[in-house]
């Protein structure tokens, strides 16, 4: 993994979560204006009705009187807009045939209570106005004016459509008030951003730190290479002349230099261990743990916001369903079919009302335009004092009561009636209308009969119980079956920059995750790196050092089969010394490009003869050699590189074995190459790992067992391998199954 490509991923991820929390907060702004205007029009308008209620109210009229009664067409009919205009003409009915004063500062103070029970806050305003030149004649508050980013108008209500005079409400919404939710969110999102790329970039930093030290420690080991070289190569021409005093002394500088250098391995690493007291896998944790607990607690909070809106616009449609199925249905029932009586022992009825009604009768108007009655009550009294029902109930309540104590024959509530316009008053408001309506038995609540074949879950959303008789023992209510996917559909806009925040900070938690592999990947070479360092490099010059000690003593004087025995030691340690050292200074070499290469014809069977007999010699295990050469006797090769390839894997196939070794070595020609395949029996390399045991210093099994008396070495002999071939125009392939066998192949160029 690349420091860069992951710097570059941060940056780009959070320039985006910045620009998508500017666009989420911009799009809460506008759908929050939206919001607000919307309640702001229909508090409004129950604002305006409760004006018109009193100005009633204030006639000189008994409570519960009809004063007028409206016909609404029931085709292609806008309830609300109906609704709008019939209580704009009541208003301006009570001033031009009674006289009464419309009062502005009234208004405003319905219009204070209806917005905070929808929880609207900010100056609010309102103004009578000339709809025809748009002339503000008096406003409640001068100080608001509609124009500003942060203000929003309701629609006008007309009070004297003759003069023109219309009245609207103006309300200017606090900024930090309005936006303080999304605020909240962008600063916790954010603050939990900065942790998150805080950790990723510490442990970047770590990584790359760790990375320099390592690249330091190969090439500190190059230049220890380089310097030994010589030295190693004198005392092995020391040997012949006996000069024990000299190679003793020579080991002991060679020595204290591997030393000095494991010192500065040491430090380092001890240095890094200090230097990280607190665990980053820890902020790694706590991040993600953090992160979905911000999901968590955001997801909740916009659902249970968006739930509570949704069961009071459920609720509110309920109540309307329920006042047209009174008003249109049961009350119309009562009024205009000619078997029931004029009702007058509740509700009063003005003289213009009775004629209106007997006209309507006469003519059957009802069934010749395809109207709804829509009668114009005074209220009673505790319709203005009820906390908890509007003056909409409470009138369908008076009606209700009618229609119980008046009627001969019962009415009975339709609840197929009431459904269909439950679901219609719903579809009107955009809301899901997959609903129906319960008849129960109060208070044990007792199921008696229900509109739809589904029955109510736990997420359904249950309005409140309206009773159909004074005494409440029947009692209807209204149900909203699975209303999770609008709600979740309605706080996109938020959702959504959670949601893209979440895959970030995932992406963030996966890298450190990464990068908490790459160091301890790092960590454990660096732990192989010096144990091997201690066996391939210290432990044969200690060796050395020892044996040129008991030999410069004179104590094996009188004993030359010992003496013969330390001096092959000796010479067979300097050699393995020589081999390594070789090998990296080759490395060096092919990596400067400053390798020459004498390529020649070079047999290959004596070769492998010598090779193999070399290996016989000194293995300490059972080792079979199968030899086979098929059209392929020479092979076109720097002769000293190929030894060292050849012997590099043979010594491979031994180490990583088993008690029992058998090496087969095919030599065939095949397109233009030679090949020289070489497959053993041993313990195979896992599949993981064949993509870089090529790797420089990487070494496979061996890395797992180093420490517990397996294989040892800097892992530099695979890549020594790879390239010497690659210098050669060739390549090395390699087949193996872990636990049966592996096999090496080497693809020589034939000279052209």
């Amino acid at each position: 993994m690349k420091a860069r490509t992951t710097i570059r991923f941060s940056v780009a991820g959070l320039f985006a979560i910045v620009l998508i929390q500017l666009g989420g907060m911009f799009y809460a702004y506008k759908a929050q204006m939206k919001e607000a205007e919307q309640s702001l029009n229909k508090c409004f308008w129950m604002a305006f009705s409760g004006i018109s209620e009193n100005m009633m109210n204030r006639l000189p009229y008994p409570s519960g009187t009809i004063i007028s009664v409206f016909f609404v067409n029931t085709l292609n009919t806008d309830i609300n807009a109906y609704a709008n205009r019939l209580t704009q003409q009541c208003v301006q009915t009570m001033q031009k045939a009674y006289g009464e004063e419309f009062r502005l500062a009234e208004l405003d103070s319905l219009l204070h209570k209806n917005l905070s029970r929808v929880y609207m806050k900010g100056e609010i305003a309102i103004e009578r106005f000339n709809d025809n030149t748009g002339e503000v004649i008096e406003s409640t508050n001068a100080a608001v004016r509609y124009g500003g980013f942060t203000t929003v108008c309701s629609e006008k209500a007309f009070i004297f459509k003759e003069k023109g005079e219309a009245v609207r409400a103006v309300v200017c919404f606090p900024f930090g008030e309005m936006m303080r939710n999304v605020l909240i969110l962008s600063v916790i999102t954010l603050l939990l951003l900065g942790i998150v790329v805080y950790v990723l970039v510490l442990q970047m930093r770590s990584l790359i730190h760790q990375q320099h030290n390592l690249q330091e420690q190969k090439q500190d080991f190059y230049v220890l290479t380089e310097q030994m070289r010589l030295p190693v190569d004198e005392m092995s021409s020391k040997i012949s002349g006996q000069l024990w005093g000299e190679i003793e002394s020579d080991g002991t500088v060679l020595l204290r230099m591997i030393e000095k250098m494991l010192s500065k391995v040491k430090a380092e690493a001890s240095l890094q261990h200090i230097s990280r007291v607190i665990s980053l896998k820890t902020f790694s944790i706590i991040s993600l743990v953090s992160i979905f607990l911000l999901l968590s607690i955001w997801s909740g909070y916009l659902y249970r916001i968006g739930y509570r809106k949704l069961e009071f616009q459920v609720q509110d449609s309920f109540e309307e369903a329920f006042f047209r199925e009174t008003t249109y249905h049961r009350f119309a029932s009562l009024l205009l079919d000619q078997k029931y009586p004029m009702p007058d022992k509740i509700t009063g009825m003005s003289p213009y009302a009775r004629r209106l009604i007997k006209v309507v009768r006469e003519q059957d108007i009802l069934k010749k335009y395809n109207v709804r009655p829509y009668p114009i009550y005074i209220a009673p009294d505790e319709a203005n004092n009820s906390e908890n029902e509007n003056t909409r109930l409470s009138v369908a309540y008076l009606m209700q009561d009618t229609i119980n104590i008046n009627a001969p024959v019962p009415i009975p509530f339709s609840l197929e009636y009431a459904d269909s316009v439950f679901s219609e008053v719903l579809l009107e408001r955009r809301l899901p209308n997959k609903s129906g309506i319960l008849r129960l038995k109060y208070p044990s609540g007792d199921e008696l009969t229900y509109t739809d074949s589904l029955y109510a879950a736990n997420l359904d959303i249950m309005t409140r119980m309206i009773p159909l008789d004074k005494d409440s023992t029947y009692c209807v209510q209204g149900i909203l079956h699975a209303p999770q996917g609008y709600i979740i559909s309605s706080n996109w806009y938020m959702l959504l920059p959670l949601g893209i925040i979440f895959l970030f900070m995932s992406g963030c938690v996966y890298f450190q995750i990464r990068i908490s592999r790459v160091q301890r990947r790092l960590k454990r070479f660096q732990q192989d790196f010096t144990y091997a360092m201690i066996h391939d490099m210290k432990s044969p010059l200690s060796s050395v050092i020892m044996g040129a000690h008991v030999l410069a003593s004179g104590k094996l004087v009188d004993k030359p089969e010992k003496s013969e025995k330390y001096k092959q030691a000796i010479t067979d340690e300097c050699e393995h010394l020589s081999v390594l050292l070789n090998r990296v200074l080759i490395l060096t070499q092919l990596d400067e490009g400053h390798l020459q290469l004498h390529k020649e014809e070079v047999p290959l069977c004596p070769l492998i003869d010598d090779l193999t007999a070399k290996i016989l010699l000194k293995a300490s295990k059972k080792v079979e050699f199968n030899t086979l050469y098929h059209r392929c006797e020479t092979v076109y090769a720097d002769a000293f590189c190929l030894r060292e390839v050849l012997g590099n894997l043979l010594d491979n196939a031994i180490k990583y074995s088993r008690e029992e070794v058998k090496i087969d070595i095919i030599c065939e020609s095949e397109k233009g190459f030679s090949k020289i395949k070489i497959c053993d029996n041993g313990l195979g390399i896992p599949m993981r790992d064949l993509s870089r045991i090529f790797n420089r210093f990487e070494r496979s099994v061996a890395a797992a067992r180093s420490s517990k008396g397996g294989a040892t070495g800097f892992g530099l002999g695979l890549n020594y391998v790879q390239q010497v071939m690659l210098a050669h125009d060739g390549r090395v392939e390699v087949e193996s199954e872990e636990g049966r066998f592996s096999e090496f192949t080497l693809y020589f160029p034939v000279k052209e």
